[in-house]
């Protein structure tokens, strides 16, 4: 089921990127990798296999099929038409996709259990919340596009309102990654006020530990949660073993 899925991904992966002119011998080869890289992180949540029996498996079902995506993405990049990036560079963009693809499937595997919690099945929950990830994903990815014109507003001057705003795109950390100038190109000029003022990339290194940090923050969420849980069985508990003590 999973090995059907990755070549679904493959292949809608595959038919995006040539409607997008990645195929393209003129393509920069860092643009190439920002565009590969994009489009499978917002395609590989809705083929994303699901949650497993236990937390631990579906901690290890979200990296196995994030490290494919990114091996997707790492293909893609090395087979392109034209010059290649070196196999540094092409290894830096997808393990910032693998980061990338791992908080956003961890996030899609929590929406689906509480999806399948409340619905009372796992009918369409894995599909709603991997439409919800992506939906997500973009949004973020699009910050700085939908958000400049505010971000210009009310940064007043202040340059770090206006790196924030670029620092929580995940598309701009995929272009960190590619080493791609993409938010000053001349698309952006025209479409998003920020590519015009000044703000800074957020260091690759920075990037990297934020990622970590989120990631094990939603690692210990289920650990919190069966903790409290285990506290609140035991509370009632407690509390009918005073009363037939009395």
């Amino acid at each position: 089921m999973i090995a059907v899925r990755l070549t679904l991904l493959a292949i809608s992966a595959a038919a995006v990127l040539a409607a997008f002119g990645a195929t393209s011998a003129e393509l920069q080869p860092s643009a190439r990798m920002v565009m590969v890289t994009s489009v499978i992180a917002l395609l590989a949540p809705l083929f994303w296999p699901g949650r497993a029996a236990t937390s631990a498996r579906t901690g290890l079902r979200v990296l196995g099929w994030s490290a494919a995506a990114a091996a997707l993405a790492a293909l893609a990049a090395w087979l392109g038409p034209g010059a290649s990036l070196p196999l540094p560079w092409i290894a830096k963009a997808c393990v910032m996709l693998v980061l990338v693809s791992m908080v956003t499937h961890a996030l899609a595997a929590g929406l689906e259990g509480l999806l399948r919690t409340r619905a009372g099945g796992a009918d369409g929950a894995r599909d709603m919340a991997g439409v919800a990830a992506v939906a997500l994903l973009a949004m973020l990815g699009a910050l700085p596009l939908w958000f400049g014109p505010a971000a210009e507003l009310l940064s007043h001057g202040n340059a770090r309102f206006l790196d924030a705003t670029v620092g929580l795109s995940p598309l701009a950390h995929l272009a960190v990654a590619s080493g791609n100038d993409l938010l000053r190109n001349q698309w952006f000029y025209e479409h998003s006020n920020l590519a015009s003022l000044q703000f800074t990339y957020p260091e690759l290194s920075a990037l990297v530990t934020s990622y970590l940090v989120v990631l094990l923050a939603l690692a210990l969420a289920p650990m919190a949660r069966q903790a409290a849980r285990a506290r609140d069985g035991a509370t009632p508990s407690t509390h009918s073993s005073t009363e037939h003590a009395r």
